[in-house]
């Protein structure tokens, strides 16, 4: 059985009118189905236009849908800087780990205890938790 490849990533140089707000681009692009996370990074800041690193991430990504809401917005992209595809959507091996080392550290931050094999006790313990709740 062939699998389709499906885009995961893509990084766009894009440069927008400075009066428009980051944040309102950042909420169009989100509404688009497949997209999981965008980050926008100020590149350059001119009189009256903003470089801008636009990075999407997601799966299944429908770049001419990204092109249009870009347009739409009063933006041009100026170069496909990273085009990133995968047969098949799958989650970071490492969440589980960081959800673990973040529910142990946030249950010790307050707390005096100094006993490092009942933090990695709990440690592994919650990483059996984080791991049972993934699909």
């Amino acid at each position: 059985m062939a699998h389709q490849l499906k885009v995961a990533r893509i990084v766009l140089d894009v440069m927008s009118p400075s009066s428009q707000s980051i944040v309102d681009l950042v909420e169009k692009l989100n509404r688009i189905e497949g997209v999981s996370q965008v980050d926008i990074t100020v590149q350059e800041l001119e009189k009256n236009v903003e470089d801008l690193k636009v990075t999407l991430e997601g799966y299944g990504l429908n770049y001419e849908r990204i092109k249009e809401i870009i347009k739409d917005f009063g933006a041009v992209i100026r170069n496909l800087d990273c085009i990133t595809s995968a047969k098949e959507h799958r989650t970071r091996k490492d969440d589980g780990n960081l959800s673990a080392s973040m529910l142990v550290l946030a249950k010790h931050l307050d707390s005096k205890t100094g006993q490092m094999s009942q933090i990695l006790d709990e440690y592994d313990e919650a990483l059996k938790h984080v791991r049972s709740k993934q699909p």
